[in-house]
């Protein structure tokens, strides 16, 4: 069995609709194609639309293309070439409105805290489960909608 397979899995018994979703676009960025796909799938299976991005490059590219109908942006804080954080820097420039959720397997206290006074709604660390991972979405989303903070926050912070 494959290692997507087992992440597949360990969350086909969950359900498959998420009331709040409304079809909503989110933008994945990760560089580990089982976390785009996984959290693709999950997504996709809750009533959002996604797109990915496997590197920060490409992520600046589809946001330029597509932020005006983006509702969220998952970000990996560790990724080859350009980080989340450079990433993020970014996207700002191009959108100072735009909603993002960090995710990471590691990451410093320290990091995250700058990244987390540069306008995110929250971290959800990895590995992704399907429970938070749906239900900071929501929450993100709705937070953005009324400009008021998701606090998805690691407790240690």
């Amino acid at each position: 069995m494959t290692r997507i397979s087992s992440l597949f899995n360990s969350y086909s018994s969950l359900p498959a609709a998420n009331p709040g979703g409304s079809r909503e676009l989110i933008l994945i960025v990760d560089d580990e194609d089982s976390v785009t796909l996984l959290a693709g799938h999950v997504l996709t299976n809750g009533g959002y639309r996604v797109i990915t991005a496997r590197n920060g490059f490409q992520a600046i590219d589809l946001f330029k293309r597509f932020h005006a109908d983006l509702h969220l942006v998952i970000l990996d804080f560790v990724m080859p070439i350009l980080s989340g954080g450079e990433v993020l820097i970014e996207l700002l420039k191009i959108d100072p409105q735009v909603p993002v959720l960090l995710t990471s397997g590691f990451t410093s206290n320290e990091s995250l805290k700058e990244l987390l006074e540069k306008q995110l709604c929250g971290f959800i660390p990895k590995p992704l489960a399907q429970k938070k991972l749906m239900l900071s979405v929501r929450s993100a989303i709705d937070a953005a909608r009324t400009a008021e903070p998701a606090a998805f926050l690691p407790a240690a912070i």
